[in-house]
């Protein structure tokens, strides 16, 4: 089946899901014979991102429907939240659960929600939202990951991606009615702190001993002995760096807050004293092809496995034959690159100062040493400065921008040749697909002459965002020119565009989001000339790039590679084929469209009037609105601002 074929049969296939669609198709108007199929993967809202969002925000009519999505989903009789809150779940993530922040976060945007609003709804469901965390936790303080799950690793009390810190920080807020949680009652108040003293304590009972000494903590520990335990076939009993690097920070500012919790003290300084004395130094873990190996370097940053053993603590990594193996190079390929065995989960750790404990002095702070940021330089690019330090190595400036170049310094994929927002002639800033976890601005450049520099951002982030978000994020400022590039493992890419004087300094923001996405990249292109041409009628000025050659003849002199700027608006929503009307046929043109048919023409009018939805960016979402629409199932269609395509 050809390529366009099946991407035609998923977009047909969910507009088709709409009730009595089928019926409105044209006469002898058939869909192609092709499997049609409907896939759902898992999928959950940006809670890290909106939780970044102002105060007011949260009384925007964008909030309220999330937070009225929070109260549809909450799991009847239990008052949680499944992991992937939008999506069906059977057996164990049938329930509610503290995994992948789930109901912790839905917990706090409610109540932000209330505070905005004061709409009652919104506290009574964060405060059933609540509830389920006191069913959660165990008599001896520690919380499972998913409600009645009895006999599954799932019913382990859980460390695992800060989970159980999530719930310790909500806890620690309601009960000095503080932070997001002042509108609680005082028996909430009184009920949380008591869960707080619970939960700390139970951190303190499950901190692992080594010959007699304090060391950290596994990812998971029993719910009835609280030793560490295992989850999946490769998560085995273990002390665990990223996760109690969490507990660590969220125990030392606890402590420090109550000086006279000489229990939490001790705890504390034990386990920054263990990270100490397990920090590698002299390697890198780091790609070669296709695989991840560990290099020797002398000048390499601090490093620490993710598992130590329990009696040597020396590094331990696993397989899904649930054995113990003492080098990354002896698990198969397939684990070794699907999981974060090294990283630097105790380099804040490790500066952190011992607390004073029954009177000895006070450890000085260690210094904080400047970062040097990554600085890059080209031909067209004088200067990019790299924010994101972690990342920022992996970031270059690459000549020759086009078909089969690599987007990424910490990924292999390539751009294809499919796609038409690739020219020639471009300088690409490469970027590190992890920036994307990066919440502050990534980067800023410098040109060393008059640019066009072109943002490509994975069409899932774009459909995430709204109108508003967009028109005041950092892209305001750039033309969405509706192009589009594809890369070798399949992402999207829609195209943002904006012109860069030279000696000019722009910044280039965060990517939004880190869910269920890649990170953009760039490329620019050089401004050659500006050329006048005057005629007896008229006078026209053009821009020259690049991506462009154009001659003229006739009456108007020879000029080279040149392009007339002209703005195409949207003349009616949902009029794909520019007939002056809106029916079945706009939303079969667009589904051969977004299919990649090619004998499916829009034209920019068309793309413009099938862009339908309310989100920026073609998507079998605009289809399924038009067969809304024609089936009058909606009377008109969503607000828009008015988008214009430069050509």
């Amino acid at each position: 089946m050809k390529n366009y074929q099946k991407k035609l049969a998923a977009v047909l296939s969910g507009m088709m899901l709409l009730a009595g669609t089928v019926s409105l198709l044209p006469e002898n108007r058939a869909f192609p014979s092709v499997s049609m199929t409907v896939s759902a993967a898992e999928e959950d809202l940006p809670w890290a991102t909106y939780l970044k969002n102002s105060a007011d925000w949260f009384g925007t009519s964008e909030a309220t429907k999330v937070a009225d999505q929070c109260i549809q989903y909450q799991v009847a009789n239990e008052g949680g939240w499944q992991k992937g809150m939008l999506t069906s779940h059977t057996g164990d993530w049938a329930h509610s659960t503290i995994d992948n922040d789930a109901t912790t976060s839905q917990i706090r945007f409610l109540m932000r929600t209330y505070n905005a609003t004061k709409q009652q709804k919104y506290l009574d469901c964060a405060m059933r939202g609540v509830d389920c965390l006191f069913k959660m936790q165990y008599s001896n303080g520690g919380w499972m990951q998913c409600l009645n799950t009895p006999g599954t690793y799932h019913a382990h009390i859980t460390l695992n991606d800060a989970a159980y810190i999530h719930v310790l920080e909500i806890m620690n807020e309601m009960s000095k009615k503080s932070g997001d949680f002042t509108a609680v009652s005082d028996a909430y108040a009184q009920k949380a702190a008591a869960s707080l003293e619970k939960g700390i304590q139970c951190l303190l009972d499950m901190q692992i001993s080594v010959g007699g000494r304090k060391t950290a903590w596994c990812q998971q520990h029993d719910e009835n002995t609280l030793a560490p335990a295992s989850a999946r076939a490769y998560e085995l009993p273990s002390i665990c760096t990223s996760e109690s690097a969490g507990v660590i920070t969220f125990l030392y500012n606890y402590a420090k807050a109550n000086p006279d919790r000489k229990d939490i003290v001790r705890s504390v300084n034990a386990a920054i004293e263990w990270f100490k004395k397990v920090t590698l130094y002299g390697i890198k873990f780091v790609k070669q092809g296709d695989d991840k190996v560990v290099v020797q370097d002398a000048n390499a940053d601090p490093l620490w496995a993710r598992f130590y053993t329990l009696d040597t603590e020396v590094p331990m990594f696993s397989d899904r034959d649930s054995k113990v193996y003492y080098d990354v190079a002896q698990i198969s390929q397939e684990r070794r690159t699907g999981y974060a065995w090294y990283g630097n989960w105790g380099k804040n750790i490790i500066k952190l100062a011992l607390l004073p404990d029954d009177g000895s002095p006070v450890q000085p702070e260690q210094p904080e040493q400047p970062v040097q940021k990554p600085e890059y330089s080209g031909t067209l690019i004088s200067k990019l400065v790299v924010n994101d330090t972690d990342n920022g190595g992996s970031w270059s400036i690459a000549p020759d921008f086009g078909t089969g170049s690599k987007i990424y310094g910490d990924r292999d994929y390539t751009v294809t040749a499919e796609g038409n927002g690739v020219g020639t002639g471009g300088e690409q800033i490469r970027t590190a697909c992890d920036s994307k976890k990066y919440s502050g601005d990534l980067a800023a450049l410098t040109a060393a002459e008059d640019l066009k520099l072109n943002i490509y951002l994975d069409q899932r982030v774009l459909q995430s965002l709204t109108q508003e978000q967009l028109s005041t994020s950092w892209l305001k400022d750039y033309v969405h020119m509706r192009t589009q590039v594809f890369s070798s493992n399949g992402e999207e890419f829609t195209v943002f565009t904006r012109d860069v004087k030279k000696g000019e300094t722009v910044t280039l923001g965060s990517n939004f989001t880190s869910q269920n996405c890649v990170n953009y990249f760039a490329a620019v292109y050089p401004v050659i000339a500006e050329t006048t041409t005057t005629t007896a009628e008229a006078t026209t000025t053009t821009v020259t790039t690049a991506t462009t050659t154009v001659t003229t003849t006739g009456t108007v002199s020879e000029t080279t590679a040149t392009t007339t700027a002209a703005a195409v608006k949207r003349t009616m929503p949902g009029d794909a084929d520019c007939s002056g009307d809106v029916d079945v046929s706009d939303a079969v043109l667009l589904a051969r469209y977004l299919g990649e048919d090619d004998t499916a023409v829009i034209t920019a009018v068309g793309k413009l009037n099938a862009d339908c939805d309310g989100v920026i960016g073609l998507t079998n979402d605009d289809g399924t609105m038009i067969l809304q629409y024609v089936a009058k199932l909606i009377r008109e269609f969503p607000d828009f601002v008015q988008i214009v395509e430069i050509h």
